[in-house]
C-alpha cells in the first residue's frame, strides 16, 4: 500500500505546489521507485486534477550519476518550460530545488501510459510518427539545459563494476555482457569493445546525419498515448542533441518482443516516416543497429542463452555491416 506524507522539509516545492493550487498534505508515496532510484509520489489538486512529483538527486538517482548529471536535466526542462505543443509533449509543468533534492511536479497521466504488453500495428505507428515529429524539431541552442552525451547514453550499461555499482539490474547486465562476447562474432565482439573504449568512431560516423531533439529513453513505460494521437513522455532524464539513430535504436532493441512487427520492419517504418534525407536512410538505419546493439547487446545475448538467439544474430549482421561507415 502506498504511504501518506506531507512532504517535510522541501519548501521550495511547498511553495511550487501552493503556486498550482496543489496541497503539500496528503501525498501517496508508491511502493515502487523510479527505475533509477527517484521516489514518486501522487495527489490531486481541490477539484480532483491527478498530479504526480518526482523527487530525486544525484546522490541517490543512478542514471544521473552514470551520465554525470550534476544539475538534473529533467528539473532544468521543467523550469524552462518543459516540451509543449506538437505531437509529442511533456506532462511536466513545474520544478523545485531544496538543496541537492530536485522535485519534478506533472499531470498524471498514468492512464495514458502503455501497458508492458504486446503493441498493436495501430499504436506502433502513432508512437513512431509521433517520434519522428519530435525528432523532426529544431534543436533548442538557448535552453541552457545539460544535455546527455552520446558517449554517456551509448556506454550507459557498460560491463563496468564500479559504474553498475548499486543499480538494481547491474548482476543481470554484467552477465549478458559476459555471454555476448562468448555468442557474439569475434569481429563484433572487437567492434563493440572498441566503440566502448572509444565512441569518437561511432560519433563521427553519426556526424553525418542531422542533429535532432531526443527524449533518451523511449521505453513503453515512458510513452503515453494522447486521446489528440499524439505522445505525452515522462522521464526525461537522458534529452540529448544528436542524430535519431540513438533514439530508435534503444527503442527497438528495448521494445523489440512487444512490437506488432519484426524489428527491421519497424526500423523501416520509422524511416519512411522520418525527414531525414532519403541519401542518408542506409547510415541512419545501419547507426541506429549499432547504437541498439551497445546498449542493449547483453540483453540480446541473455535471451540467447534462454534458447533465443536470433534476435541477437540479426543484430550483430547487421552492427557488422554498420562497421564500415566508421
Amino acid at each position: 500500500m502506498d504511504r501518506v506524507t506531507g512532504l517535510p522539509g522541501l519548501p521550495h516545492l511547498q511553495r511550487l505546489l501552493s503556486a498550482h493550487g496543489v496541497t503539500a498534505a496528503g501525498w501517496s508515496e508508491a511502493n515502487q521507485q523510479g527505475f533509477s532510484g527517484a521516489r514518486i509520489y501522487r495527489n490531486a489538486d481541490r477539484s480532483g486534477v491527478p498530479f504526480v512529483i518526482k523527487v530525486t538527486a544525484a546522490d541517490t538517482d543512478w542514471i544521473m550519476r552514470a551520465t554525470g548529471d550534476r544539475r538534473c536535466r529533467e528539473a532544468v526542462l521543467a523550469e524552462a518550460g518543459g516540451i509543449g505543443g506538437g505531437p509529442v509533449t511533456s506532462p511536466a509543468i513545474g520544478a523545485a530545488r531544496d538543496g541537492d533534492v530536485c522535485s519534478i511536479l506533472m499531470h498524471d497521466i498514468g492512464d495514458q501510459l502503455l501497458p508492458n504488453a504486446p503493441l498493436t500495428a495501430g499504436q506502433l505507428d502513432v508512437v513512431l510518427r509521433a517520434v519522428s515529429g519530435l525528432h523532426a524539431l529544431t534543436p533548442p541552442v538557448t535552453a541552457d539545459v545539460p544535455w546527455c552525451s552520446v558517449r554517456d547514453r551509448v556506454t550507459l550499461f557498460l560491463p563496468d563494476e564500479r559504474k553498475l555499482a548499486g543499480f538494481r539490474i547491474a548482476d543481470d547486465i554484467l552477465r549478458g555482457w559476459e555471454l555476448f562476447f562468448q555468442y557474439a562474432p569475434g569481429d563484433v565482439g572487437d567492434l563493440v569493445r572498441a566503440l566502448f573504449d572509444d565512441t569518437g568512431p561511432l560519433e563521427a560516423a553519426l556526424g553525418e546525419l542531422p542533429d535532432s531533439l531526443l527524449h533518451g529513453d523511449l521505453k513503453l513505460d515512458n510513452i503515453g498515448l494522447r486521446p489528440d494521437g499524439g505522445l505525452s513522455l515522462i522521464d526525461w532524464s537522458m534529452p540529448l542533441i544528436a542524430p535519431a539513430a540513438v533514439d530508435l535504436g534503444w527503442f527497438l532493441a528495448m521494445n523489440s518482443r512487444v512490437l506488432p512487427v519484426p524489428v527491421p520492419a519497424a526500423l523501416a517504418a520509422y524511416t519512411s516516416c522520418c525527414t531525414i534525407e532519403r541519401g542518408l536512410h542506409e547510415r541512419h538505419e545501419s547507426l541506429t543497429v549499432l547504437c541498439g546493439l551497445l546498449i542493449r547487446g547483453w540483453r540480446k545475448a541473455l535471451d540467447a542463452a534462454a534458447g533465443e538467439p536470433g534476435e541477437l544474430r540479426w543484430w550483430c549482421e547487421r552492427a557488422a555491416a554498420a562497421a564500415t561507415l566508421l
